[in-house]
């Protein structure tokens, strides 16, 4: 039996056509490198992402250490447990205030829990936990929190660890404690203002330190020349202020020779009798510029001490000029 012959001219012809049409009519656009269309430029993924500033470092140099102690693990006690351990310090402060604590350790385990008690009464229990370290940084203290020394003399640290801490994967070092201010500063007043109270400031400092009484409200037992006091603050609109400060000096004390910094610029003065300690005087040191919107920084730093003390200090201030 013959079986016809289906033949499907018009289907044929137009599939022909289409790529008969698709051959003639297609031209790479790389054969002549100058009609190549050019190409298109990626999105910068962090277009948006503004530049961070930062305001310009002190004329002088200044000593962060200052003030700030470590309690070696060499110097406690260690008692290890079935699942914890602990250790126990005997320190003693000479200088009351409150202070930054922070663990130092070495650490190749992901986290541990640590518990850090400083004296005898709840209002100092730190908590947190503590990540696995790295080289590069593992002299850098983990910041518990902050611990109020309400007067000289000696204080039990004790240190709760949720697994063994005297081991080669999780090691204490030491405890390290760190000036800190006694509360934070306020931020830029609605009509520009800035004021940075003597109880914001972080005292770098063996004796000078915040005093709290009502009557007092100040930097005081400013004693060394080598104790310093700083305030970090935030500027929401930059400017030109002019610069205050409110001291108070007296017995016989002055002659002293004080710089203030605020970032790059240096402002120096001589400590006058105001007729006594909290008897406060108000001295305009100039005007200057802060062009750097977010965190900025000031100090205050004896170049020299004249009799027994520098002075004492209620504030300072930054008043915008227009």
């Amino acid at each position: 039996m013959k079986f016809p012959t289906l033949v499907f001219p018009i289907c044929l012809t137009a599939g022909l056509a289409f790529a008969e049409d698709q051959v003639t009519t297609d031209i790479d656009p790389f054969s002549d490198p100058e009609n190549a269309p050019a190409p298109k430029e990626a999105a910068d993924p962090f277009g948006a992402i503004e530049d961070y500033q930062t305001a310009p470092d002190y004329s002088m140099q200044v000593d962060r250490e200052r003030g700030s102690f470590t309690l070696p693990a060499g110097d406690g006690s260690y008692h290890p447990g079935s699942h914890f351990a602990n250790w126990t310090w005997m320190m003693n402060s000479e200088r009351w205030g409150n202070y930054y604590v922070g663990l130092v350790y070495d650490s190749s385990r992901p986290k541990l829990g640590v518990q850090l008690k400083v004296g005898q009464g709840a209002e100092n229990i730190l908590k947190g936990y503590a990540p696995r370290t790295s080289a590069l940084r593992n002299n850098d203290p983990l910041i518990l929190g902050t611990a109020y020394l309400a007067e000289p003399g000696e204080y039990p640290v004790a240190l709760l660890t949720g697994d063994q801490s005297n081991v080669p994967s999780f090691k204490v070092n030491g405890v390290r404690f760190s000036p800190a201010p006694e509360s934070e500063p306020l931020g830029q007043s609605i009509d520009g203002t800035i004021t940075l109270e003597a109880r914001t400031a972080t005292t770098y400092s063996e004796e000078m330190r915040y005093e709290p009484k009502p009557e007092k409200d100040c930097l005081g037992f400013w004693r060394s020349e080598k104790d310093w006091a700083e305030w970090i603050f935030d500027v929401n609109s930059p400017g030109e202020f002019e610069l205050i400060l409110d001291y108070g000096c007296g017995n016989g004390n002055e002659g002293s020779e004080v710089a203030v910094l605020v970032n790059d610029k240096t402002f120096k003065f001589t400590v006058e009798d105001t007729g006594g300690f909290q008897t406060w005087k108000q001295l305009s040191l100039g005007k200057v510029k802060l062009e750097t919107e977010g965190e900025n920084k000031l100090a205050i730093v004896p170049l020299s001490k004249k009799v027994k003390a520098v002075m004492d200090v209620k504030k300072v201030s930054l008043t915008p000029t227009s």
